[in-house]
């Protein structure tokens, strides 16, 4: 038995049905953003212009798509035009993803605080998430555009999956089962945050040596396997 979300999409009437079908993305024109009761009573003043700003989405068309990769490459990661290495490409078509990624971020805790709904908090020591880059397209329901717009750039964006190193924030069945939860919990709408340990040097990686085990810190953080 599952329990019912805090809110219904269907019955939403504003661009949080994007929770529950990120297909809502208008390729053509940037959908408008939902502005909160508590906050839209002070939108008019001195940051007019930056409500204005703010207003819309990023667009998500594939020349959209491009510039923001072609923008992240050089004011994000400081790389030129003359050094646009497949690296540099994925770590710039991730911060993209990245974005439109907190936009519902932003939202979604907005609509929550708006609410006032009860939380819930999942703790565990490991969450054996998995690459998130082509995950976060799927379900964004960009993963055409984005696969288009790195191809007119001359990248296969299958290609670039192998550039993001593996979190090494979990091993086995325990980290798992704690990452199922929380895709779980995303799916059912539920308002949960995942609490768990930053490994800089990951659990651990085995070797066997001479016969024996040895473990070896895994550098998943410093930069793409």
């Amino acid at each position: 038995m599952t329990t019912s979300a805090p809110w219904n999409p269907q019955a939403a009437n504003f661009e949080m049905q994007r929770k529950s079908s990120f297909s809502l993305f208008d390729k053509f024109d940037p959908a408008p953003r939902h502005v909160p009761a508590s906050e839209g009573k002070e939108q008019k003043g001195k940051h007019d212009k930056l409500w204005k700003l703010m207003e819309s989405y990023r667009a998500n068309d594939v020349e959209s798509v491009q510039k923001d990769i072609v923008s992240q490459v050089e004011y994000s990661l400081a790389c030129t035009r003359f050094s646009f290495t497949k690296e540099d490409a994925y770590r710039a078509a991730s911060l993209a993803v990245r974005d439109r990624l907190l936009e519902s971020f932003n939202d979604t805790n907005a609509w929550y605080a708006e609410k006032d709904v009860k939380r819930g908090y999942y703790l565990s020591a490991e969450y054996l998430l998995g690459r998130a880059f082509q995950n976060a397209l799927v379900n964004l329901d960009l993963e055409p555009a984005f696969k288009d717009a790195l191809m007119g750039l001359g990248f296969e964006m299958e290609e670039l999956f192998s550039c993001e190193a593996d979190p090494g924030l979990g091993n086995g069945g325990l980290g798992r089962l704690a990452a199922c939860f929380l895709d779980s919990m995303a799916t059912l709408s539920l308002p949960c945050w995942g609490y768990g340990i930053r490994y800089n040097y990951g659990i651990f990686k085995q070797q066997i040596t001479d016969g024996w085990q040895v473990e070896k810190p895994d550098y998943w953080l410093p930069q793409p396997a």
